[in-house]
């Protein structure tokens, strides 16, 4: 216990007073001391020194939101001393905490206290800028403590509220109860425009859901995450739109001519243009668009070019599959037609993205879905009821360990594939199972799969 090698775990029932006084009693006989355990170490592996005369440093390992009170912030002072109406500083935020309220507990009753010192276990009221894991340390102590590695989400879930008036009161229920449980994890995807929520499976949504209903009043629905797909081409192609819109007075008119080809790391410069420019754009979804500007005697003027590059990245945006990101393309803009008095920057703009789209459609587009680099630890007389199930998932077996009477499968798997998968694991395991995912790549997605989505997007 002293090296963190053996937890045990007791069975009790605090309703019906069933085994509370047997685990005090290991506590009290056999349990280590605070005092014999290791001294605490800092993130860079400095030791926290356990006595009344060092810098003050606390570590706050829970937070509880209660109606009644708040938020209520748990902490173990680590060194020194804390009173009452001490100024802390937190060492994520760089905010000043002052702990105008210090006590302990006792199962509801909270006592008063005007000081704790090292070794105690506390708690304080309404900390602004503090969560859990947080280091708060006195003014020039510079330390943070080690924080708690908690494990990473099994499942995910789009998450709304039933009555859509209750979306913010959603989104605040979830802020608080990310605070109490950190395994719980809520992002909102721009790209799919949906709020996910991330958790440890099916038995930890349930409790999410009933905390929701029961204490925060709000009723929500769980929905299979949309897959965030990306959208890229195969082969080269040209296209050419001419924009022309005349409504009395001045007019629209702009003429593009462009060749796109799909863009990898390190490929040559194109061939058969007179490269006059090249503007390489990062995209914030990954990927990359090349622009090159090709434009020879002056056809298009130069300062309409940025704008058909804006038409075409509004293009790249919403893809023409399945209105996902466009990734990996280069485009050459080579020829064109402009007016003296019609052309202007909205005309090449819509011009540009038309061209791009028709070259696009023209190019063997392809989608590619995210990939997870899973690896499934099962126990051996399960493994072909396991690898079974991850072949019906598309899932490509990577390489297989022993370790213990254990297997352990790494695999890459489409995402898409996933959902379900750790309650499938579950029940083909009887619970004896595990597996860690972590996003790998994109991977093109098989000719059927993509017709079935472009037919879905189109539906849409």
């Amino acid at each position: 216990m002293l090296n963190h090698e053996l937890f045990p775990v007791f069975c009790i029932s605090a309703l019906n007073d069933m085994g509370s006084g047997r685990l005090m009693g290991f506590i009290d006989n056999v349990a280590p001391a605070a005092a014999d355990l290791k001294p605490e170490q800092s993130v860079n592996g400095k030791e926290i020194p356990s006595k009344k005369e060092a810098p003050t440093a606390v570590f706050v390992f829970k937070t509880v939101h209660q109606p009644n009170l708040g938020q209520v912030t748990f902490f173990k002072v680590m060194s020194g001393e804390v009173k009452l109406n001490d100024k802390l500083v937190n060492s994520r935020s760089g905010e000043t905490e002052t702990l105008n309220q210090l006590f302990i507990m006792d199962g509801k009753e909270r006592k008063q206290v005007t000081r704790l010192t090292v070794g105690d276990i506390g708690a304080s009221l309404k900390l602004k800028y503090t969560e859990t894991n947080d280091t708060l340390s006195q003014e020039g102590y510079d330390v943070v403590i080690k924080p708690i590695q908690y494990p990473q989400p099994r499942i995910r879930r789009a998450i709304f509220a039933v009555n859509t008036k209750d979306e913010e009161k959603l989104s605040e229920s979830l802020r608080k109860i990310h605070s109490q449980d950190p395994t719980v994890l809520i992002s909102f995807s721009n790209e799919t425009r949906q709020q996910i929520l991330a958790c440890q499976g099916e038995l930890h949504l349930a409790t999410i859901d009933w905390t929701l209903k029961n204490i925060y009043g709000v009723e929500a629905r769980f929905e299979k995450p949309k897959i965030s797909f990306r959208e890229t081409i195969q082969r080269s192609s040209s296209a050419t739109y001419r924009h022309k819109k005349q409504s009395g007075g001045s007019g629209q008119f702009a003429e593009v001519h462009m060749k796109i080809e799909p863009w990898l790391e390190g490929m040559e410069e194109p061939d058969g243009f007179n490269l006059r420019g090249k503007e390489q754009v990062d995209l914030p979804w990954d990927g990359k668009l090349v622009f090159y500007n090709c434009i020879v005697g002056g056809v298009i003027d130069q300062r309409y070019l940025p704008s058909i590059m804006k038409g075409i990245l509004e293009v790249m945006e919403k893809g023409p599959l399945t209105g996902s990101y466009i990734r990996d393309v280069r485009v050459m803009v080579y020829d064109g037609k402009m007016h003296s008095v019609d052309s202007n920057d909205i005309s090449f703009k819509i011009a540009g993205a038309h061209a791009f789209k028709e070259a696009f459609l023209n190019a063997s587009p392809k989608l590619l879905e995210p990939a997870m680099e899973l690896t499934v630890t099962v126990p051996e007389e399960m493994v072909g009821n396991v690898m079974t199930e991850l072949q019906t998932r598309r899932s490509i077996i990577q390489g297989i360990d022993n370790s213990n009477n254990y297997h352990i499968l790494r695999c890459i798997a489409p995402e898409a594939e996933l959902f379900g998968f750790s309650s499938e694991l579950r029940s083909l395991t009887k619970g004896r199972a595990t597996f860690k995912s972590v996003f790998s790549s994109y991977q093109p997605v098989p000719a059927n799969v993509q017709k079935d989505l472009v037919r879905v997007g189109e539906d849409n």
